[in-house]
């Protein structure tokens, strides 16, 4: 029976499906490729304040560290996001990008209007004017 895994990351969520008889090791192979992630460039924890750490095991399993299906664990990346690239498979050229978005090339049009105040001028009406 499959279950599946919520990972929460400063990037968002993400669902990993999984069975019980897996092993934590091959579990945290999924996530990490799943994040964009290289081996060991990040911790994933049972609770939200960086407790529970859960550490790469072959033989212990998911259903004995009792974890399920619909479970939420958490990922926080080992170094701060962005700043190596040797953790993650993203590189540094890539700006804040989250790891996921594609590369936007903005229309003509928007590149203009961006560039502007936002104000539309126009002189004053004398109808709407009172004297």
């Amino acid at each position: 029976m499959e279950a599946i895994i919520r990972v929460q990351s400063p990037e968002g969520v993400k669902r990993i499906t999984a069975t019980k008889r897996e092993t934590v090791a091959t579990f945290l192979k999924k996530v990490a490729k799943e994040f964009g992630f290289r081996n060991n460039g990040f911790s994933v924890y049972t609770n939200r304040n960086r407790t529970g750490e859960i550490t790469a095991s072959q033989n212990k399993s998911l259903n004995l560290l009792k974890i399920k299906h619909g479970d939420m664990l958490f990922l926080y990346p080992s170094s701060p996001a962005g700043c190596s690239s040797e953790t993650m498979d993203t590189s540094v050229s890539q700006g804040l990008r989250p790891v996921g978005a594609p590369q936007v090339v903005e229309d003509e049009i928007d590149q203009y209007l961006i560039k502007q105040d936002g104000k539309i001028y126009r002189n004053r009406d004398q109808q709407l004017t009172q004297q």
